[in-house]
Order: C-alpha cells, then structure tokens, then sequence
C-alpha cells in the first residue's frame, strides 16, 4: 500500500468522514457532559484518568488542552463533586497525583460503558474483520494526529504561516 494519495481520492473522503466523526463526538460529549452536571473539559479528565490511570495536573491539562491554571479550576470542581482526589506523587514530592474516587470511577465507568454502546451500536451490522480493520487504521490516524500536533514548525510552515522563533 503506498504511502501517498491523490487529492480527491478516497483519503479525501475519509479526511471529510472523520470530520464528520469529530463532530458528532463534540455533540455527544457536550450532551453527556450537560447531563452529568460536568463541562467537557472536567469529562474529558475523568475519561482520561479512566484510561490512563493518575496523572498531574500538568500532564492532564496537556491532554485537555487547557491552561494549567484552567485545569486547578476544573480539578477543583471535580474534586469538590467528590470525582478525584488529589495525594502526593510517591515519585516526586513536589507535585501530586490526580486520582478518580470511587464514586468517579463509577461515573466515568458507566459513561464510557454507554459510549461503547453506541458505538458497538454503530458498527453492529459491519463485518468484524472490518471493524478489526478500522481499529487499525483509526489507531494509525490518532498516532500520526498526535505527532503533527506536536509539530507547530511543520504545522506552520504547511499553512503558509511564518513559524515563531520560540
């Protein structure tokens, strides 16, 4: 399989699907957010904490993509609802962990239990080989989405932007 595609080709198609896809999770996570008195942002950190396990705050406001000082704000909040705690890192003592509570751990466990629901609910009629596939290739997109991300010069210089001396 080569690594290049034509413009307007099927990557084109599936460029503009994503988008699509994309959209759709920021209505689904506005909603549930909505529904479980949360904003997206303060989701999102359960979810994270759920995957990844205990994080800093720093770490988790990078994931977020917030300011820190934004981040203590929602922690705070969560941590106020009873969702996290915060406890001392056992590997560095000037910084702490961020930690789900029982009670998170719940909410965020039947959150994503529901999320896996309509998903499998989307693909219900799709072959798994199929479902395997996309997996893969969902897999390869994140990864390669993440490290462009992390490429503001690359990103810049692609836009037609002048890069900043930083």
């Amino acid at each position: 399989m080569s690594g290049q595609h034509p413009e307007g080709s099927s990557v084109s198609e599936i460029a503009v699907r994503l988008r699509d896809v994309v959209a759709a999770s920021d209505a689904y996570r506005q909603t549930t957010a909505r529904l479980l008195g949360l904003g997206v942002p303060e989701t999102t950190i359960l979810v994270h904490l759920l995957h990844d396990g205990p994080r800093t705050p720093t770490a988790l406001a990078r994931r977020v993509g917030v300011t820190p000082a934004s981040a203590t704000a929602q922690l705070d909040r969560l941590e106020l609802a009873g969702h996290v705690v915060r406890q001392a890192n056992p590997r560095d003592r000037r910084s702490v962990l961020v930690t789900l509570t029982p009670q998170g751990l719940e909410l965020v466990s039947r959150l994503f239990a529901v999320f896996s629901a309509d998903v499998a609910r989307g693909t219900a009629d799709v072959d798994p080989a199929t479902v395997a596939e996309l997996g893969r290739i969902l897999d390869a997109v994140s990864r390669r989405l993440e490290q462009r991300a992390g490429d503001d010069r690359g990103m810049a210089r692609d836009l037609g932007l002048h890069p900043s001396t930083k």
